[in-house]
This record gives structure tokens, sequence and C-alpha cells, in this order.
């Protein structure tokens, strides 16, 4: 092919196609319709969502009155378990003042037989009672007596050293030396006296507490031997009913 032929007239020359232009009816009408079909799908979108929400709405509406019927239930047991507190409340009422009852009469039957211990143990107690107290006053009287002593030895010792102080005497000093040894010594005399007289009412208190020991001993032998003696005379009179009966 020469270059001639290639920028020849044969060549077919390209041809433009007319553009039609839509009328505006043409356009609204396509508009309209989209828009029906999408609010018929939107209708088809609301049906399917209530469909959907009416099963949830009646499982709701059960739930809510099954909630109604447990409270009313929960009310009438509230009712009857108020009933039922009230009523125990007043039992356990009755029984603690029926316990305060039995109390007061244990308590009662215990200062009974206090007491009668009290009368069955009376004579061995007078006695050792009446130790103690004469105990107490001779302690009361030694105590006494020491602090007289004590006061009096500070008393003398303190003139003694004053004395001393002012006559520089070595004689003076000696004797009040020997003043105060001499009431040192008193004074534990006087000491050991009154533990040896408390010691000697502890040994008598003691040997009373023991002899009381041994009478109470002896009594309760004594109630033994009438209870044994009294079951023996009740069955010899049993013996003897029935063999009268008998004959």
């Amino acid at each position: 092919m020469s270059f001639t032929h290639f920028f020849s007239d044969s060549n077919p020359k390209p041809t433009l196609k007319p553009v039609s232009f839509l009328s505006n009816s043409s356009i609204m009408g396509a508009f309209a319709s989209k828009r029906k079909s999408k609010a018929c799908h939107e209708r088809r979108h609301v049906k399917s969502l209530t469909d959907k929400m009416r099963p949830l709405q009646q499982e709701i509406k059960e739930m809510v009155n099954e909630r109604e019927k447990e409270v009313l239930v929960f009310a009438w047991k509230e009712v009857e378990w108020k009933k039922e507190r009230k009523k125990l409340k007043e039992e356990v009422k009755k029984l603690r003042k029926l316990v305060e009852e039995k109390e007061e009469k244990i308590r009662g039957m215990e200062d009974y037989a206090m007491e009668v211990e009290k009368c069955d143990r009376a004579w061995p107690l007078l006695g050792t009672s009446f130790l103690l107290d004469q105990m107490k006053e001779e302690r009361a009287r030694k105590d006494e007596a020491v602090e007289k002593w004590k006061q009096l030895y500070l008393a003398i010792k303190t003139e003694l050293d004053h004395l001393i102080q002012r006559t520089h005497g070595d004689a003076l000093y000696w004797k009040a030396e020997e003043e105060e040894m001499n009431m040192i010594e008193e004074l534990k005399k006087e000491v050991k006296n009154k533990e040896e007289t408390i010691e000697d009412m502890k040994r008598r208190v003691a040997s009373m507490e023991r002899e009381g020991y041994e009478r109470e001993r002896e009594m309760d032998i004594l109630r033994q031997s009438l209870r044994i003696l009294g079951s023996k005379k009740k069955a010899a009179y049993t013996s003897n009913t029935k063999s009268n009966i008998y004959l």
C-alpha cells in the first residue's frame, strides 16, 4: 500500500449519530416509579418487623402477667408470715415467762436448802466465827501497838540524833545507840508474842473445824442409820400385813 493510497478519499469518514434527549415527563415518571418501589419496600420491611414484634409483645405480656401473679402470691404469703411471726412471738413470750417462773422457783428451793444447811451447821460455825473475830481484834491491837512503837522509836531516834549533833559526845552517842537497840529488841519480842498468839488461835480454829467435821460425819452416819432402820421397819410392817392378808 502506497503512502498516497493511505491518504486517499476512498477511506470512509466517521459519521456522528444524533443524540436523543428524554422529555421531562419521562424523567418524572421514572422518579415516581422509583419512589413507589421504595415505599413498597419500606412497607414490607415494617410489616416484617411488626410480625416479628408480635410474638415478643405476647411473651412480654405473659411475663408481666406472671410477675403480677407472683406479686399477689408474695403479698398473700407475707400476710401469712406476719401472722405466723406474731404467733411465734407470743409463744416465745409465754415460754420466757415460764422459764422465769421455773428459775424463780429453783432459786427459792436453793435458798431454802442453803438455810436448812446453815441451820444444820450453825453450831460449829458459831465458835469458828467467834475465834475469827478474836483473831481480827488481836491483829488490829497488834498492828496498833507496833505502829505506836514505831512512832515512839522514830521520835526517840530523832531526838537522839539532835542531841548527838549538839554535843558530839561519844558517850552520849553510844548510850543512844544502846537504847535504840533495846527498843528494837522489845519490839521484836512484842511482835513474836503476837505471832505466837495468832498461831495458837489458828490451831484452835483448825481443831474446832476438825471437831465440827467429825460431828457432821457422825450426824450423817446417824441419819443413814435412821433411814436404814426406817426402811427395815417399813419392810417388816409390809411383810406382816401380807401374812395377815393370806391368813
